[in-house]
C-alpha cells in the first residue's frame, strides 16, 4: 500500500484527490497538509510512501518546502502539481529534488502514474515532455526563472514597494543582507535599478 502525504492548501481539491485516489487498491491518502510548515511536521511523525507537494501554497511555498524535504529527507519520493506550465518548471522540480512534476489538468491516469513511479524509486516525466525537451525550455527561460526562493520573495517585496528595513524585518534578515539581495538580483537579471525591476515584473507578468 503507497500511503501518502497530501499537501495543498485548498480543502476542496484534496476532497476530491481522496475521493480520485480512494478507488485505487494500492493507494491511500493518510494525512493531509495546508500549507509547507504542516507537510513538514507530519513528515517528523512518519514517513510516506509518496508526498504530492502543491506548488503555490501560502506562507512557504513549494518549491521551499520541496528543498526542505530533500535535505532532511533526501529518500523520501515527492510528486509536485501545479498549474504552472510542465515545460517550464519539471526540470527545476526534479534538479530540486522532486520524483516527478504534473499539471493539474492532466487526465487522473498521469498522476496515478507519477505516483507509482515515484513510490517505487524512479522519475515521472509527462507524456511529450523528453529530457531534451526540458533542456531547450530551460535554456528559453528569461533570467527570473533562475532566481533562488529567498530572492523571489525580496523581488515580490520591493516591486509591492516595501523598503529594504521593512522587508528585513518581514524576513527577520539584516538591512545589509537585503540590500546585499538586491544587488544580486539585479545582476542576476542584468538591471540597473528599483525602477527597472518593477518594469521587468510588469513586462513578464510577475506578482499579477
Amino acid at each position: 500500500m503507497i500511503e501518502i502525504l497530501m499537501a495543498d492548501d485548498h480543502a476542496i481539491f484534496r476532497s476530491g484527490l481522496r475521493r480520485l485516489l480512494s478507488d485505487e487498491p494500492d493507494m491511500r491518502i493518510v494525512a493531509e497538509a495546508a500549507n509547507g510548515l504542516e507537510a513538514i511536521e507530519q513528515l517528523r511523525k512518519r514517513a510516506f510512501g509518496v508526498v504530492l507537494l502543491d506548488v503555490n501554497m501560502g506562507g512557504r511555498s513549494g518549491f521551499e518546502t520541496l528543498r526542505r524535504i530533500h535535505a532532511e529527507w533526501p529518500s523520501q519520493p515527492v510528486v509536485m502539481l501545479s498549474m504552472y506550465p510542465e515545460d517550464e518548471y519539471a526540470q527545476l522540480a526534479l534538479e530540486s529534488g522532486a520524483h516527478g512534476y504534473l499539471s493539474k489538468d492532466r487526465d487522473p491516469e498521469h498522476l496515478i502514474a507519477a505516483i507509482r513511479t515515484a513510490a517505487s524509486g524512479g522519475y515521472y516525466l509527462p507524456p511529450g515532455l523528453t529530457p531534451a525537451r526540458m533542456h531547450h525550455c530551460m535554456a528559453e527561460r528569461p533570467p527570473h526563472f533562475l532566481l533562488t526562493e529567498r530572492e523571489r520573495q525580496i523581488l515580490a517585496r520591493i516591486v509591492q514597494g516595501q523598503s529594504l528595513t521593512g522587508i528585513g524585518e518581514q524576513l527577520c534578515l539584516s538591512v545589509k543582507t537585503v540590500s546585499t539581495y538586491r544587488t544580486r538580483l539585479l545582476a542576476k537579471l542584468g538591471l540597473a535599478s528599483n525602477a527597472e525591476l518593477i518594469r521587468y515584473c510588469l513586462e513578464h507578468g510577475i506578482g499579477d
